[in-house]
């Protein structure tokens, strides 16, 4: 959208798909709008549209910081503007040293809005009001603030406050801040053990607190919680009790909030000004994990992310009237208050939501125009089908916030159909920045389930492996920004504050989050990365599970975690179990037909690694005071481990439920594969006596019940391991013979059962399979270590050609016949198999992984024999690093010695001759695979296979090692590189760039190499494949036509 004749030339994209754009009005009038054209009168720059703004903020970042404090109209300031920052390292920085301000005076003063502007309207749970003007905010924190200098409290003097959100709260935190001393809050809901963890590390002196409890029935004065906090908090000297008329037994001394306010002379109050990085406030992490984090953030930098935050994302201004349902224990209850500084008038409720109209009622009577809530209120007010655009006068509302979790597709449909069509700002950031990384921005459309842009100055990346990827990754922000925290209070060295965040990528702020960006620049969050599950080497965010679950009926929450089948601390991928917990809504119940479409979904929506291999339904699921749910608490309740911190729970008694859950005993998928239940029973031939008992050993693989007898093995999760397994049960329980062959062309009972009972003693080839259909030259598809081309099923089936293609599955892998062990004699028994559907050539061979390397031999083969080749193609496919040149297989040896160095060094002293032995063992398994014999210890996620499957994998092991990759004279090698490398494996490019004689082309695809294949990547790489046919049919990659078939055709 181009802005017209007397507006801005600002443009911002218009997407069909954008489920909100704003108005060609609405643009104009933005703050954004107006700080672009500042920043083109001072810089020259052309900033045409926001991500030009954006790259300018972070490119020139001192200049953009610097042009910001200048153009923010309202903020007063002493001192000089240069040095914008003093470094350019982000955990060094120090932003504007020769500044000072009061933040306080900065909220309240008159330049931004007048002194009759509306400031603040609390509104309480007994339906009372209390309204105040900025005059009048400002005259009560003066008050407050020179009754507490003249009862001793100074600057730099820490303050805890344990209060409800209510006026009194905001005056107490801009009194408090006002004098230079600094605030932490809590809400009172918090136990006694949980405020005693946060307050009693910071050794206040004062501790201001709402002490009864509301509505309470037990005639209590002074809560628990408070009694607790008072007599355990040694350095406690005064309790200042805001509800007035109590009289309150305490060991400290006791004031109330009326009898300052009374003695207070606020004419003769002095706002001084501190220095920009005086500590403000303390922030507490959830502590879920252990005592919480003291985070320390300073004056200065909170206000002008806040001004940032509220002016240009949000277009607050002193027209605004904002809402955000928080609580003091939660940061979005300061950044509401820095609201005050562009002149907004702010809402407060200290009440309970008693129903899911509770807030909507309340934004409505207000005349709110932003909302802030969180994905869990508008989950209740979706669930109990009311509809607040209908029910109630939301004119006024103009932007609807949220955070606290991932907002999914179907809350940002909700909202848009049932309360109206308006800006929806899905934002993420933290209380360690005590602000957002990802937010709103008035000028850009809104897409489902994306956070419209980057903050403005954050160079906000998605990194892996140390650097950026262009898909999912690590939330990290790369260059300093004024915001970051001073520091953990109490780390005097700073060791806990660097390993937080800067260990993991020394200099660039690692936040523990995972995320991707949009072509249109939006931004998805995944979740946490301590939460990132590895599902057999692929790396699966819990966020991309929660996000298909929230369009599947009847889930009300849901928590999904991995947990451990070994009980030691070395236990990887296939130690482990992927359980999912839900929490169901009111009368729905956990059936088998539930259970299916979960799978179905996150099977075709994400991947088969998204399926959790337990799904258990609980009554509920933990969550912190600020109402987050713990995943870390649930992680440590299934693998038996204490949960850090139960004082940070608001329900820490669903843990047991959790822990001692019956389901967690039964066996996984497919867990004992080797062992029937059915054996020596034998079905009948009659089609539905075999049918039923199919159906019975689905069921027990499978881990649910009823399973249907037209669901499809690979839609419920199936994959070639429990294929594998799955073959071997039926053949013992039916006494007929099950291929894999026969599952890939029969998936449901149905089929299978039919194909079983009409199977010959003429069984068509195990080795070669139809995967599709087509016309034309056909398609011939080897398979990877698996020993089947099941994991490249969504590829294949998301291709467009037309052409048949073909799956080349492993000898042996059915377990009746010895598996082979070398590349050359795979590549002499495959050509006869392909030979026998397609005599002569021109050949299309594709390889993912190991198949790569056979497929190479067969072209090679083929060429010496006199057959054209008309494409081949590796799939990520790797070598051993014997086959690189010398010069590259130096440096990789010499990466590969000091990498295990380091991990000798990490080991504690007591493992090291554990860690010794072990690297032994593996250097004489090594010894062994290079003179062509089995290894001693197979791979570790071969060790609990079924026995068949483990020695295909083992043979085609020794079958790697042994390859020495031998030159290729025919055309060219077209090589599909994944986006993340594999840590141990060499770089394979330099080894196939040597014996490529012919030309050697590299495509890109994204994700690992295990990702690659799955998931969102299987239809980028499916287009990749049709191109490099494309090409290839045009003679780009040769000179073959593949629109028709060679002489002699194709056998059937």
């Amino acid at each position: 959208m181009i802005l017209g004749e007397g507006t801005s030339d600002v443009r911002t994209s218009v997407d069909p798909t954008a489920v909100y754009c704003p108005s060609h009005e609405r643009i104009a009038a933005s703050g954004v709008t107006a700080f672009i054209e500042a920043l083109r009168g001072h810089t020259g720059e052309a900033l045409q549209d926001y991500a030009a703004l954006h790259a300018f903020s972070v490119r020139e970042f001192r200049t953009f910081w610097r042009l910001f404090v200048e153009w923010a109209r309202g903020l007063d300031y002493a001192g000089e503007l240069e040095p914008v920052c003093v470094g350019d390292v982000c955990e060094h920085a120090e932003f504007f040293p020769r500044v000072e301000l009061n933040y306080a005076d900065n909220l309240l003063n008159f330049n931004v809005a007048p002194a009759t502007a509306p400031a603040l309207t609390a509104r309480h749970a007994d339906g009372s009001q209390t309204r105040l003007t900025r005059k009048e905010l400002r005259e009560r924190v003066a008050r407050l603030a020179a009754a507490l200098e003249q009862n001793g409290l100074r600057r730099g003097d820490r303050v805890a406050a344990v209060m409800r959100n209510d006026e009194r709260a905001i005056i107490v935190a801009l009194a408090v801040t006002a004098i230079g001393a600094t605030l932490s809050t809590a809400a009172p809901e918090m136990g006694g053990d949980g405020l005693v963890n946060r307050f009693g590390q910071l050794s206040p002196k004062w501790l201001f607190a709402h002490v009864s409890l509301p509505n309470a029935s037990n005639g209590k004065i002074l809560s628990e919680g408070i009694a607790q906090l008072a007599s355990s908090v040694e350095s406690l000297e005064r309790l200042i009790v805001l509800e007035d008329g109590l009289d309150v037994p305490c060991r400290l001394r006791v004031d109330s909030y009326s009898g300052l306010m009374e003695g207070g002379d606020g004419d003769a109050f002095v706002w001084r000004r501190f220095p920009f990085n005086h500590p403000l406030f303390i922030m507490f992490s959830s502590g879920t994990t252990g005592k919480p984090k003291c985070i320390v953030h300073g004056a200065g930098g909170s206000l002008v992310e806040h001004l940032k935050e509220h002016r240009l994302h949000s277009d607050l201004g002193p027209q605004d009237k904002l809402y955000f349902h928080t609580s003091c224990s939660w940061m979005m209850w300061n950044w509401q208050l820095s609201a005050l500084a562009s002149g907004v008038e702010i809402v407060v409720y200290d009440g309970p939501i008693s129903s899911a109209d509770t807030l909507w009622q309340m934004v409505a009577d207000e005349r709110v125009t932003v909302f802030g809530t969180s994905p869990a209120y508008l989950q209740m007010s979706s669930e109990t089908g009311i509809e607040p655009g209908r029910q109630f006068d939301l004119s006024a509302l103009r932007a609807l916030m949220s955070t606290g979790a991932v907002l999914f597709d179907a809350q940002f449909r909700w909202v848009l159909e049932h309360v109206k069509p308006l800006q929806i700002q899905s934002i993420s950031g933290g209380t360690d920045i005590l602000g957002c990384f990802v937010l709103g921005n008035p000028n850009l459309p809104v897409w489902l389930g994306e956070a419209q842009c980057r903050s403005l100055g954050l160079d906000v990346q998605a990194w892996d492996a140390g650097g950026p990827v262009a898909d999912v990754g690590e939330l990290v922000c790369a260059n300093p920004f004024p915001s970051r925290p001073l520091g953990f209070f109490g780390d005097a060295d700073g060791s806990r504050f660097h390993a937080a965040y800067f260990g993991a990528n020394p200099g660039v702020w690692t936040h523990g989050d995972q995320i991707e960006f949009s072509r249109h620049g939006g931004a998805r969050l995944h979740g946490r990365s301590d939460g990132v599950l590895n599902v057999h080497g692929v790396k699966v965010g819990p966020g991309e599970i929660y996000r298909v679950l929230s369009d599947v009926g009847g889930i009300r929450e849901a928590v999904v975690v991995e947990r451990r089948t070994r009980e030691n601390d070395d236990a990887r991928a296939y130690d482990r179990r992927i359980v999912l917990f839900v929490v169901l809504e009111e009368g729905v119940m956990l059936t088998g037909a539930l259970i299916a479409r979960i799978r179905y979904e996150l099977v075709h929506r994400n991947s088969r690694a998204h399926v959790p291999d337990v799904i258990l339904p609980v009554d509920a699921l933990p969550v912190t005071h600020s109402g987050k749910l713990s995943d870390s608490a649930v992680r440590s309740a299934v693998n038996g481990l204490p949960v850090g911190n139960t004082a940070a729970l608001r329900n820490p008694e669903c843990l047991d439920a959790i822990r001692n859950h019956p389901g967690l005993s039964v066996d996984p998928p497919g867990a004992r594969p080797n062992e029937s239940p059915w054996a020596g029973e034998t079905a009948g031939d009659a089609g539905e006596t075999l049918e039923v008992c199919l159906t019975r050993v689905w069921e027990r693989l499978f881990g649910f019940a009823p399973i249907s007898c037209g669901d499809n093995f690979f839609d419920l999760g199936g994959d070639s391991l429990l294929g594998t397994a799955l073959a071997a049960e039926v053949s013992h329980a039916t006494g007929h013979k099950m291929t894999l062959a026969m599952l890939l062309a029969a998936p449901t009972i149905a089929e299978l059962a039919a194909r079983i009972q009409g199977a010959t003693g003429d069984a068509p080839s195990r080795i070669l399979l139809p995967i599709r259909d087509g016309t034309g030259v056909p398609i011939f598809w080897v398979h990877s270590l698996a020993g089947t081309v099941i994991e490249c099923r969504r590829v294949i089936n998301a291709m467009k050609t037309a052409r048949p293609i073909y799956g080349l599955h492993a000898k042996g892998l059915d377990g009746d016949e010895e598996p082979l062990d070398c590349v050359r004699k795979m590549a002499e028994c495959y050509i006869r198999e392909l030979r026998s559907i397609q005599p002569h050539g021109p050949y299309t061979l594709i390889g993912y992984s190991f198949g790569g390397l056979v497929a190479y031999e067969m072209a090679r083969q083929l060429h010496r024999s006199g057959e054209p080749i008309g494409l081949l193609c590796l799939l990520d496919t790797h070598v051993h690093d014997r086959c690189l040149p010398w010069q590259d297989r130096l440096q990789y040896q010499t990466r590969y010695a000091a990498r295990q160095w380091r991990m000798f060094r990490e080991v504690s002293p007591a493992q090291r001759s554990r860690f010794i032995l072990r690297k032994l063992a593996g250097a004489a398994d090594k010894i062994r695979l290079r003179l062509g014999r089995a290894a001693h210890q197979p791979m570790p996620e071969h060790a609990h296979m079924p026995v068949a499957l483990m020695r295909m994998r083992e043979a085609m092991r020794v079958a790697m090692t042994t390859y020495r990759l031998p030159r290729y004279d025919g055309g060219p090698v077209n090589f599909v590189r994944s986006a993340l490398t594999v840590g141990d494996l060499c770089d394979p490019l330099p080894a196939w760039r040597r014996v490529a004689r012919g030309g050697f082309e590299i495509w890109k695809a994204g994700g690992s190499h295990v990702e690659m294949i799955l998931g969102r990547n299987a239809e980028p790489l499916a287009a990749t494949l049709d191109r490099v046919l494309l090409d290839a049919s045009a003679g780009r990659s040769g000179d073959l036509d593949f629109g028709a078939m060679p002489q002699g055709g194709v056998n059937a």
